[in-house]
């Protein structure tokens, strides 16, 4: 009884400090409505720049952005749906956390099937695994992570490798011998040997599987996965990985040149301008490898969505507002230019200047690159006990890198201990 107390109180005060969205307020006279919308940096940024077009059909609306942080947010969001009040109009959410987020609280987000079924077809299809739950759309996806191989141009070039011959893992750590030993001091690929698996993620995406399958089964134990796991535990047996098991490590190795690939999602590109630009002009792009010769290279990393709370009074105005910013491909490019977020919506993708060069990759034009793995990812089903999975599934990982386990053996484990906390049922 107490804590519900305090979890009402705290969401008091947050709708005080924050503001429920939908009012209707008088200023000099005029009636003027609000919607509150609640997100975190560049997010934030990026929906700003949507604004203008937004209050040009709705002059008499203001909208209101709030940076929280992403911690901060979260925490907020869990206490308003929780207590039923002090909740925003529109708020972001990645996409692996909105499944669970349905599952807690079923009623905690506005449905949008009607309104949202009629543009299904122009997004990032995988996308709608996490967005469309139990046959309703929750959400609508904003920016998706379509993986590719980042490589430094130099380093391949002072080792005789094109990079565009690199088909296959295999032929990736074929040149990555040759890699390493033209360029001293540096590991072909890195990933985290004990505090994430975000290489091993995308690995199964690569092939269609994840930690579960459509139906909920546990699927992290099957014999994609262990291909995916054998692949990185021969990367290690081969001196070709470096442990980068935080981020700053692994932003870091990439800065100083010290890995000469990097696996990841397009959001990678963003942080290497950031985080790295002496190094501009340095860096290409190609598609990630395929486990065999004509195998699938697309997977996705990363990526959010808008919901509509339950507590918004005019969840019409609010999906003018979200419809408008995602829906919209002038409104798509203008966040991708400025702000790095991929768009889901892919007529984005046909604007004249969705692939004009990139100078911080030597010119290259990788919009389309990026564009073309969109199609051929596989959906991931998260469920709500992804947070739960994960924590099994770097256990299983570590054990493989650190322990010399058997990949198979290791995620048998971690099959079972999944199952155990979740009463789910492994999938034969």
């Amino acid at each position: 009884m107490k804590n519900k107390l305090l979890k009402a109180l705290l969401a008091l005060s947050i709708a005080f400090l924050y503001g429920c969205g939908g009012k209707e307020e008088k200023t000099n006279g005029q009636s003027q409505k609000t919607l509150t919308v609640w997100s975190w940096n560049i997010t934030a940024k990026a929906l700003k720049l949507t604004l203008d077009s937004f209050n040009k059909a709705h002059p008499d609306v203001a909208v209101d952005i709030k940076d929280l942080g992403k911690s901060d947010l979260y925490d907020k969001l869990t206490v308003g749906l929780a207590s039923g009040v002090g909740l925003p109009d529109v708020v972001i959410i990645e996409s692996d956390r909105i499944p669970g987020y349905v599952a807690n609280f079923p009623d905690g987000f506005w449905d949008m099937t009607a309104k949202a079924t009629a543009i299904v077809k122009d997004f990032d299809q995988s996308k709608w695994a996490q967005s469309e739950i139990d046959g309703k759309i929750v959400s609508i996806p904003w920016d998706s992570g379509p993986v590719a191989m980042f490589y430094r141009r130099d380093f391949f070039e002072k080792a005789g490798v094109d990079a565009s011959k690199i088909n296959t893992w295999a032929d990736l750590m074929t040149a990555g011998d040759k890699i390493q030993k033209a360029n001293p001091g540096v590991k072909l690929i890195s990933t985290a040997y004990t505090a994430n698996d975000g290489l091993f993620r995308d690995l199964m995406n690569e092939q269609g599987t994840f930690y579960f399958n459509k139906g909920g089964e546990i699927t992290i134990n099957g014999t994609e996965a262990v291909k995916a796991l054998t692949i990185i535990k021969t990367l290690k047996q081969k001196g070709l990985l470096l442990n980068t098991d935080s981020w700053d490590s692994f932003v870091l190795a990439a800065k100083n040149g010290t890995i000469a690939v990097c696996v990841t999602g397009v959001w990678w590109g963003g942080t290497l301008k950031d985080q790295a630009p002496e190094i501009s002009g340095k860096w290409g792009v190609v598609l990630m490898p395929a486990l065999a010769d004509g195998g699938n290279r697309a997977s996705n990393e990363g990526g959010s969505t808008l919901a509509i709370t339950t507590q918004c009074k005019n969840p019409e105005l609010a999906w003018d507002f979200v419809s408008n910013a995602l829906a919209d491909s002038k409104n798509q490019l203008l966040m991708y230019k400025q702000c790095d977020l991929f768009p889901s919506y892919t007529p984005t993708y046909s604007e004249p200047s969705f692939d004009s060069p990139d100078p911080y990759f030597a010119n290259q034009k990788i919009g389309a690159l990026f564009a073309s793995i969109v199609p051929n990812i596989k959906p991931a089903y998260y469920t709500k006990d992804y947070a739960e999975a994960q924590q099994y599934s770097i256990t299983a990982v570590a054990e493989v890198l650190t322990k010399d386990a058997d990949p198979k053996a290791a995620l048998d484990k971690a099959a079972q201990s999944i199952a155990n906390a979740t009463g789910r049922k492994i999938a034969k």
